[in-house]
């Protein structure tokens, strides 16, 4: 059974890393927690390390060739986040100095207590991300090649458990009052709010985690703060319709500080290429294809026409 999977009480409120784990051991039980993270969209939240190397070095030569040197960033549907740091990290060895935000769908998650011996992972929506009972952490979901260990069966009495105990405890209603924040210290059923997202993006203090849905319109505090948005791996017409991709690149075009800034959308393919295009703001408030990488953007033609 797949009873080896990190429990997230371990990765997120633990120490990070434990002082007897290497940078290499914690990646590796970090890649098998998200790996296993299955969001209530059906999409996992993992990430591969250096995926977007290309991309991060494009955009730095760019920078160069311009002469600009950026200072605000906004990176949207992190993910893991792994991309994210890697990102921020090449930006500080181009001598730039930038202070970045990294959005999710799924930023915030919380550990809800079932009982002494029996904690849930939850997005903030009480949709469970991972159990964690005696001891083992186990997917809400089960791949098929477990069904003949037997893991479904105790998939389905995780489900059921957290199902009825979590109606009695008023769950749903207790997370939706917190919208997204820390839980009372002294509540006995949501012991503490997680941000989903690798230790070294949590424990740097310059890159701000929010929750955020780009297909939404812009909330307040984030209209007109950036110089930079990067969307990888998001804008596509697989996840998307043309017109939920016209209404996601409007809202980030609102993020903007105005013209002259720029908005990145990149995709990975399965063979790991890379293909986007930099686009920057003009003073019409439409953007202009800069450069591209690899084939260009999949989605050039919608954002050249908002």
């Amino acid at each position: 059974m797949n009873y080896m999977l990190p429990a997230a009480k371990q990765l997120f409120l633990e120490v990070n890393p434990l002082p007897d784990e290497t940078a290499t051991t914690r990646a590796q039980m970090e890649k098998e927690f998200f790996s296993s993270v299955r969001l209530s969209n059906g999409v996992f939240k993992t990430t591969s390390t250096l995926r977007l190397d290309d991309v991060n070095k494009a955009l730095i030569a760019l920078f160069q060739d311009l002469g600009v040197a950026p200072k605000t960033f906004l990176d949207v549907a992190v993910s893991s986040g792994i991309s994210t740091i890697e990102w921020f990290e090449s930006l500080q060895q181009a001598s730039l100095k930038p202070s970045m935000t990294a959005t999710d769908l799924t930023m915030t998650a919380y550990l809800v207590r079932l009982f002494s011996w029996c904690n849930v992972l939850v997005d903030k929506e009480g949709f469970p991300l991972q159990y964690e009972c005696g001891g083992f952490a186990l997917r809400p979901w089960s791949p098929k090649r477990y069904y003949v260990l037997g893991d479904w069966f105790l998939t389905l009495l995780y489900r059921t458990l957290y199902r009825r105990f979590g109606q009695r405890l008023g769950l749903l209603n207790r997370l939706k009052s917190l919208e997204g924040n820390p839980p009372p210290i002294n509540d006995p059923v949501i012991k503490a709010r997680i941000q989903l997202v690798t230790w070294r993006l949590r424990d740097n203090t310059n890159i701000e985690l929010l929750d955020d849905d780009i297909t939404q319109p812009t909330p307040p505090h984030l209209r007109g703060r950036f110089e930079v948005i990067r969307a990888a791996n998001i804008l596509n017409r697989d996840y998307f319709s043309i017109p939920q991709l016209r209404e996601a690149v409007i809202n980030l075009r609102s993020r903007l500080v105005g013209p002259g800034t720029f908005l990145i959308v990149v995709c990975t393919e399965e063979t790991d290429s890379n293909h986007g295009t930099v686009f920057r703001l003009s003073h019409t408030g439409s953007f202009e294809a800069l450069t591209r990488i690899g084939r260009g953007s999949e989605i050039e033609d919608i954002v050249l026409s908002v």
